[in-house]
């Protein structure tokens, strides 16, 4: 049962608190914009975009404490955190560099590697939604240290090619990168470690029924942003060359794209959290993903026909355009909408033959551990959905089943599903707690 705490005041303010800095960050950015500091982080875009969803993250962190889920609550609130100091770090790059002031290279150094640790936090609100329990996966240890490490190296080992003649936009050629080896291994396992949690939530929610597997992959979504949004990134260097997209416009969109990803993982997380998600709210959730991917998979093979080294004609260009477009799109919202039926399919297998073994109460002769794989169970989690509800490996899992089964009296037989007969008691053990 979830447990709904009473809103406290902290929490009341935080939305408040949040929404107060993000105005007055916004603000200061946009006031240097009409000072003629034109600099890309000053963009109206990316300045209002980062703002809102600081705000929107501060909303989430509420609303998830108060639904009990106090570990995706405090993540919410760290992401809103990392968003605020992003938008903070900006404006005083951008006062420092164009002021020639002393501080400009600390500024800058910090402004360069502050919108990796989001990433990570935007990953984690959405992981945190599903899980029970106040452990710590091994997959989050392992996005922390992994980013941390990456946020480490990229301000130590980049610094700006042109440091003080204005702020310097995402293009290679912008920054140097000291002892070059070591900066791309530390690029290769920061993608690395955000592919960890949609690919560990992804198997999870597959391999799962009911309503756990809406959940879970809901979950799976939000955490799918920050790989997106990298992608987005090494898509503008494409767009660059051999596009003709410039580096401050791409610059700007990369900043309303990690909005957008924390904007996102943040909605989802509110989503996981809740319980039971409609069919409706996963198709919007899946499809919402898939035209993400596929926009960047259109704009990326866009930018190449389109590129002056093809040497394509007009009308041959806007031909081969429209055709991948119509082909990856429609894939992907036909797609999309296969996936959002599957993951809520209703669970149609039959009861198992024979009369359930009698128990008034099956949770009064489990451990609290076993109650909870029990209850997840009865959700329609797999092993592999309940180890990253619980925080637990899949072969402790194994082993509670095993017990859960022992306990309850099921024995391996042929024709009856022991997984289904213990849902069955555990649901119907509930439905006579609460009563008529």
């Amino acid at each position: 049962m979830t447990v709904i705490d009473e809103p406290s005041a902290t929490g009341r303010l935080l939305p408040l608190i949040a929404g107060t800095g993000a105005a007055v960050a916004a603000a200061a950015l946009l006031a240097l914009r009409l000072a003629g500091h034109d600099d890309f982080p000053t963009d109206p875009a990316g300045v209002l975009a980062l703002a809102a969803s600081a705000a929107g993250a501060a909303v989430a962190a509420t609303r998830l404490t108060e639904s009990g889920n106090r570990a995706a609550g405090t993540l919410a609130g760290r992401l809103c955190a990392a968003l605020l100091a992003y938008l903070a770090l900006a404006g005083w790059a951008v006062w420092a560099v164009e002021g020639a002031d002393p501080s400009s290279a600390l500024a800058v150094t910090l402004w360069s590697s502050a919108w990796i640790p989001p990433l990570a936090l935007l990953q984690l609100v959405a992981s945190t939604a599903v899980r029970a329990g106040e452990r710590t996966p091994w997959t989050h240890r392992a996005v922390i240290w992994v980013i941390a490490a990456v946020t480490c190296a990229n301000a130590l080992l980049t610094t700006p090619g042109e440091p003080f003649a204005g702020l310097p936009t995402i293009a290679p050629e912008s920054w140097r990168t000291a002892l070059e080896p070591i900066g791309v291994l530390a690029t290769l396992a920061g993608v690395l470690a955000l592919l960890l949690l949609p690919v560990t939530l992804w198997r999870a929610a597959l391999s799962s029924a009911g309503s756990a597997r809406a959940r879970i992959a809901v979950a799976a979504a939000g955490t799918s942003g920050a790989p997106l949004t990298v992608c987005f990134c090494l898509l503008l260097a494409v767009a660059r060359d051999p596009g003709a997209v410039t580096p401050a416009l791409g610059s700007a969109a990369f900043l309303v794209a990690l909005a957008g990803a924390a904007a996102f993982s943040t909605a989802c997380a509110l989503l996981a959290a809740r319980g039971g998600v409609e069919p409706r709210q996963v198709l919007i959730v899946i499809r919402g993903t898939g035209l993400a991917a596929a926009f960047l998979v259109v704009t990326a093979i866009g930018t190449i026909i389109a590129a002056p080294g093809v040497r394509l004609g007009a009308t041959p260009v806007a031909l081969l355009i429209a055709a991948v477009t119509l082909a990856v799109v429609g894939g992907a919202w036909t797609g999309t909408a296969r996936l959002a039926r599957l993951l809520t399919a209703e669970d149609d297998r039959p009861a198992p033959p024979g009369a359930l073994p009698a128990a008034a109460e099956p949770v009064a002769v489990l451990t609290p551990r076993e109650a909870e794989v029990l209850a997840a169970l009865a959700e329609g989690a797999s092993n592999a959905g309940i180890a990253a509800q619980l925080v637990v490996s899949e072969r402790t899992i194994d082993a509670h089943l095993r017990a859960i089964f022992v306990k309850l009296g099921l024995q391996q037989e042929a024709g009856a599903n022991r997984r289904v007969q213990a849902a069955r008691m555990w649901l119907d053990g509930r439905a006579r707690a609460k009563g008529p």
